[in-house]
């Protein structure tokens, strides 16, 4: 038991930082926000370019930037989230414990509503445009990792029954 609340407390600090990370990114002006992601892809290119010299990849950088703001800025930032709320989630004690069905619903509950919350504060931020393709993106993130966490612990928890069994 003492494991599970400190699983939990782990996971609900790596959870709590990123989400708030999240909604600290969405009040960003534009141009620091482009630059930040602007900074980003240029590492990403170097990276690229340092493995395969010459990349057509890298050819096209506003593309490429486009792709590295969606990807790394929306996705898999709000993969994160997912990944950690949802396991957050999983190690409370009583609340949620054995109740997978209302687990995943909390949790998918919790990512809707922050991808909501700050592509809505990106309306009132300087150079920012909050877009419900944003949320859908951000959404999607939060759902694939909050969907793998969940295979992956059904497997270990299948092959734990599987062990009891024999």
């Amino acid at each position: 038991m003492k494991a599970r609340r400190i699983l939990f407390i782990i996971f609900a600090v790596i959870a709590l930082a990123i989400n708030v990370l999240i909604i600290v990114l969405s009040a960003t002006n534009g141009e620091m926000s482009g630059n930040q992601s602007l900074g980003f892809t240029k590492m990403i290119v170097n990276l690229i370019n340092a493995m395969f010299p010459n990349s057509p990849i890298t050819q096209d950088q506003d593309y490429l930037h486009h792709v590295v703001r969606k990807l790394f800025g929306h996705f898999l930032l709000f993969g994160g989230s997912g990944l950690f709320t949802t396991l957050a989630l999983m190690f409370t004690d009583d609340i949620m414990k054995n109740r997978k069905i209302e687990t995943i619903v909390f949790s998918l509950t919790i990512g809707l509503t922050i991808a909501t919350i700050s592509e809505c504060i990106q309306l009132f931020t300087p150079g920012r445009a909050g877009a419900v393709t944003d949320i859908l993106i951000d959404f999607s993130g939060y759902l694939l990792f909050t969907i793998i966490i969940f295979f992956i612990l059904f497997l270990i928890n299948k092959g734990n029954s599987a062990a009891r069994n024999k």
